[in-house]
């Protein structure tokens, strides 16, 4: 079980700490930089060197008072059942201390004694687990997120001249506040009423310069392929013919319609034969032979697109601080402010992240989905975690430590019951055929690819 894992875990990591203690004291180094060293307070240094000295032993010596009342194990099941357990109530998704008070009530055979809100409540804190918070996370879904990454990141890194990150802000929202806002006073931010009146929305179709900062945008109505063939039509004529140009954008369909290619191929002079797949076209608008060259991010990371971070700032610096009483004003004070950071803000875009840690993130993350088994796991969903996991046996495996690729295969091996049950359960048979291709590969290049692994080590 997970609680008692992490138990142990304590209790070896306080040992760990306390012999790194004495260890350092041994070899003559002073109290106060041991105590720097091993994040400790200098009284415990001083603590468990005299323990040392005295011929005690590391571990904790028996507590004076009144023991505890709930003995060990019964803790680790409050933690197990808190933690991993469904909650008693049908349509609850969350615990509380009152229902798992309510719940070991109901069920003593589990801990063999009553327990209080608080007492449960301690025992959480104790080993600081918090499991009523959540926190969003992107997952990698495209088996080639790394090469596209590297790619965008080498636009970064290494820009051609006309280089611009193009993407949508959509649904902009023009709120007016119904009661006014109140100015801030000392000791008192200002006062926003929650309650607000939308007056309808626009889009945003923005192109940003890493290299001066500079930004092109357009409001509208809408941002389908009409809209976007005409916005991007304007910015292209903002430069003169002969000049090639770059953008990053992300796979919005209407960023790789036959409509788009058609006004690319026109403005770059080229011939252009209609392509029936969306990837013939995307692979199409990337080729370098012509005056418009288009990079995509990889599929869901819009991320490292760099206008989002402007996106950011227009919203930080403009919209949350203000209040619209129609689209025009709203429409207004966006093309505004693009001129005010223009004229005042602009600077170049420097783009540090290089994907570091990623790799072992991606597979990390991969194993802790197949160890949970998940309902939330689909066909399609494991089709494309199997390739992506396949593409880093065969490109990146030196980047991921040896022990998480063994856990890897370990889990693979346990879970095959597990996969094929989500590959039968598709309804659709190119599904189940794409995820049996998938498997092969996945079980080709990571279960049975050891001396891959031997070749990394």
């Amino acid at each position: 079980m997970v609680a008692l894992e992490s138990g142990s875990t304590l209790i070896e990591g306080k040992l760990e700490q306390r012999a790194t203690i004495v260890a350092l004291s041994f070899r003559g180094i002073d109290r106060r930089s041991i105590a720097l060293f091993t994040s400790t307070h200098l009284t415990t240094v001083r603590r468990w060197v005299c323990r040392i000295e005295e011929g005690n032993p590391l571990r904790d010596v028996k507590r004076s008072g009144r023991p505890r009342r709930i003995s060990e194990a019964s803790r680790l099941m409050t933690i197990a059942v808190y933690c991993q357990h469904t909650p008693p109530l049908p349509g609850v998704h969350r615990w509380s201390l009152r229902d798992a008070q309510r719940f070991f009530k109901e069920h003593p055979e589990l801990i063999g004694e009553p327990i209080s809100r608080a007492t449960i409540h301690r025992i959480l804190l104790e080993h600081s687990l918090r499991p009523h918070r959540r926190k969003y996370y992107l997952q990698i879904t495209d088996p080639d997120f790394f090469p596209k990454m590297e790619h965008i990141i080498g636009c970064y890194s290494n820009p051609p001249e006309n280089l611009y990150c193009f993407d949508e802000c959509t649904c902009i929202q023009a709120l007016n506040r119904i009661t006014p806002t109140l100015p801030a006073a000392a000791h008192q931010p200002a006062l926003e009423d929650f309650d607000y009146c939308r007056n309808g929305t626009t889009d945003l179709l923005a192109f940003l310069n890493p290299a001066t900062g500079r930004v092109y945008g357009q409001c509208t109505d809408n941002h389908d392929r009409h809209t976007l063939c005409r916005v991007f039509l304007s910015h292209v004529r903002m430069h003169p013919p002969d000049s090639v140009l770059h953008y990053i954008m992300d796979n919005l369909s209407a960023h790789y319609h036959d409509d788009f290619c058609r006004k690319v191929a026109k403005l770059s002079g080229v011939p252009y034969l209609p392509l029936k797949t969306g990837a013939q076209r995307r692979q199409w608008l990337q080729s370098p032979h012509k005056r418009i060259v288009v990079h995509f991010v990889p599929f869901h990371a819009s991320w490292l697109n760099m206008v989002e971070i402007w996106f950011g700032i227009l919203k930080k610096k403009c919209l949350n601080y203000d209040h619209f009483t129609s689209v025009e004003t709203l429409r207004k004070t966006i093309m505004t402010f693009i001129d005010t950071w223009n004229d005042f803000y602009a600077h170049p875009f420097t783009w540090s992240y290089t994907g570091e840690g990623l790799h072992q993130k991606a597979v990390r993350r991969f194993c802790l989905l197949l160890s949970i088994e998940t309902p939330q796991m689909d066909c399609k969903f494991l089709t494309r975690q199997l390739l992506l996991m396949s593409n880093i046996a065969k490109n990146y495996l030196g980047l991921i430590p040896v022990a998480d690729w063994l856990r890897l295969i370990d889990l693979a091996t346990e879970k095959r019951d597990y996969m094929n049950n989500i590959i039968q359960s598709d309804p659709r048979p190119k599904g189940q055929k794409k995820a049996r291709e998938a498997y092969i590969r996945f079980v080709d290049a990571v279960i049975n690819g050891s001396q891959l692994l031997a070749r990394a080590a």
